[in-house]
């Protein structure tokens, strides 16, 4: 009996780490060159994963939470872009869903990855002397959408659905901030983050740094750093066997 029991907790937890049903299928948006051809959008149910126009690097950030300067591999991982949709019959935690795309990685991608500790340059996020200005955090909701780069909307930069760490990590993408930043601040929650006038702004030749507008719009300070950091190494992986459209 204590045998049968045992057995039955073991394969309870490996199917917890797998898709009950999953899809990978290539993307219809990225061979276009469009606007927003680059841009992914994920989002997640307590019993479901959708992630469009992913390529396998945005893949590797969302499996093991991980910003994408954390991540070191060949450039041919950003080449092709998928669709992908991952279900389960019953509801799990977030943690679940990022290892059961983990499991799906190793499976259809063959992924292999090691883990080795550097000292990076980057920018630490920390909160101003004056104090954070930023808008009211959103409810909580069943259902989290997360995009891979801000919008651009009339001149501003626009954060959706942002933690701070995610505010941080898509402030590496913009021009003239080039190294990674890491959130600081403590703060929880999710925000909607606008940047006012900074794309337009750092169009110009004489624009001030993006932590300038940090500073004065969300109370935030951008503070140069050199940090021991542990660092993802993809060693292989393998283009999938791809579902019917």
């Amino acid at each position: 009996m204590r045998c049968l029991v045992v057995c039955a907790l073991l394969a309870s937890s490996a199917n917890a780490a797998t898709f009950d049903v999953a899809t990978v299928k290539a993307s219809s948006l990225r061979p276009s060159g469009a606007e927003g051809s680059k841009r992914a959008r994920i989002e997640y149910t307590p019993k479901s994963l959708t992630m469009r126009n992913v390529d396998l690097l945005g893949c590797v950030e969302w499996a093991y939470d991980l910003p994408a300067y954390r991540i070191s591999g060949p450039d041919s991982m950003t080449r092709e872009a998928y669709d992908i949709t991952g279900k389960t019959d019953i509801p799990v935690d977030v943690s679940q869903l990022r290892a059961m795309l983990q499991d799906l990685l190793a499976k259809r991608f063959h992924l292999t990855v090691h883990r080795e500790t550097k000292p990076v340059p980057v920018y630490e996020l920390s909160i101003a002397k004056d104090g954070p200005k930023l808008p009211a955090p959103k409810p909580a909701s069943d259902l989290q959408v997360k995009e891979s780069l801000p919008r651009v909307q009339d001149g501003s930069f626009v954060f959706e659905n942002a933690t701070l760490g995610d505010f941080a990590e898509k402030l590496s993408l913009l021009r003239g901030v080039e190294l990674p930043v890491i959130d600081r601040t403590g703060i929880p929650g999710v925000y909607d983050i606008v940047l006012k006038s900074a794309a337009g702004a750092l169009l110009q030749p004489d624009a001030p740094p993006v932590s300038t507008f940090v500073r004065e719009q969300l109370g935030l300070k951008m503070t140069a750093a050199k940090v021991p950091m542990e660092v993802f190494i993809i060693d292989h992986f393998e283009k999938p066997s791809l579902d019917v459209m």
